[in-house]
């Protein structure tokens, strides 16, 4: 079953710069498939792009051979051995990528996330080569990080047994999962998700996108962008986020006051199929492995309705069965609060 993106209407122009974005260049043919668009209706929309800098041309001779690709300032590609060190690639590129104007926050926030997502390229990608983009544009920095490998959501699809690789991502979100638990805690995309302004990542049909900005997930489905994993972030040079601010929201103390990762976030519309989320095995789903933790904030955003059962599984059934485990609803609409409300007064 093919995933059901958001409600939320995708601007076209948003959806032809993120078709760029996944590919290191893409054609007017691709670019057509990808949006449903007329060429003229793409021509309309790229040339906005073009003059605004977001994206130029890989060869601007007439006909087929033009191809279009995100503008960016720098490009480096590395071929990926054992002896890659990924604190040893951000010393040697970081004086091209950190910026004058770059505060402190947003310097050790690019550090961290350039890191967690090159170890994830090393360690998992089963990648041979490396790709890094980087531009700076009016304030904000944005960097990608591409690999040549399996594809992130395929390769946990294929470890777990999962249905489908939109199923993928329902692991990844509460950072509790990762296909090498001896020397990966899998918090290391939560966090960095989290982190910045913006956080993509895009491979073979799917883009999950995080925007702290707005405060929302969304997943959106695509022509297949063929091997690999992109991940690309956007953040402000001027930032007021913090990485000390953003571990302590998600941290509890434990009995000898050390913080402990104990709060979770998982955003419904990004972890199950479809705006209405109506089946008691959904919840049994979402929530499956997710009692590690202490506090689970959903986040019903873009979710129209819920079930019964799901909502009884959720709000009744499961803390009573996790008593030491809090489940909070946040954003949820009129519809959807008096259903888990339901639940909860049957629980009491």
């Amino acid at each position: 079953m093919s995933p059901q993106m958001s409600k939320r209407q995708v601007p076209r122009v948003d959806v032809i710069r993120r078709a760029i974005e996944r590919s290191p260049s893409v054609s007017m043919r691709e670019l057509i498939e990808a949006t449903g668009l007329t060429r003229p209706g793409v021509l309309y929309h790229l040339k906005d792009l073009i003059e605004t800098g977001d994206v130029e041309y890989v060869d601007k001779t007439r006909g087929r051979s033009v191809r279009y690709r995100v503008a960016y300032d720098n490009r480096w590609v590395r071929e990926v051995s054992a002896g890659m060190i990924e604190h040893a690639l951000w010393r040697e590129l970081q004086n091209n990528i950190l910026g004058p104007s770059m505060n402190r926050q947003a310097r050790a926030t690019h550090e961290f996330v350039f890191g967690e997502m090159v170890n994830n390229v090393i360690d998992h990608a089963q990648s041979t080569l490396l790709t890094i983009t980087h531009r700076t544009r009016d304030g904000d920095t944005w960097l990608s990080v591409s690999d040549n490998g399996i594809g992130i959501f395929k390769h946990i699809a294929a470890v777990q047994g999962l249905r489908d690789e939109f199923s993928s991502i329902r692991m990844l979100q509460s950072g509790a999962f990762t296909t090498d638990p001896e020397s990966h805690t899998g918090q290391g995309l939560f966090f960095s998700s989290r982190a910045v302004d913006r956080f993509t990542v895009s491979s073979g049909s799917l883009t999950w996108i995080t925007d702290n900005i707005a405060g929302e997930q969304t997943v959106e489905l695509h022509p297949s962008q063929g091997v690999g994993t992109t991940v690309t972030w956007q953040l402000r040079d001027d930032t007021d986020r913090s990485l000390a601010g953003l571990f302590e929201f998600f941290s509890i103390a434990d009995d000898d006051d050390i913080p402990q990762f104990a709060v979770t976030s998982i955003a419904i519309s990004a972890s199950l199929e479809g705006s209405q989320i109506l089946a008691r095995s959904q919840a049994r789903e979402l929530l499956q492995g997710k009692d590690m933790f202490q506090v689970i904030i959903l986040d019903f955003a873009n979710v129209s309705s819920i079930g019964q059962g799901f909502a009884d599984e959720i709000f009744r059934v499961y803390p009573s069965r996790h008593e030491r485990v809090s489940v909070v609803d946040v954003n949820a609409n009129p519809a959807v609060s008096w259903m888990i409300g339901r639940a909860k007064e049957a629980r009491e």
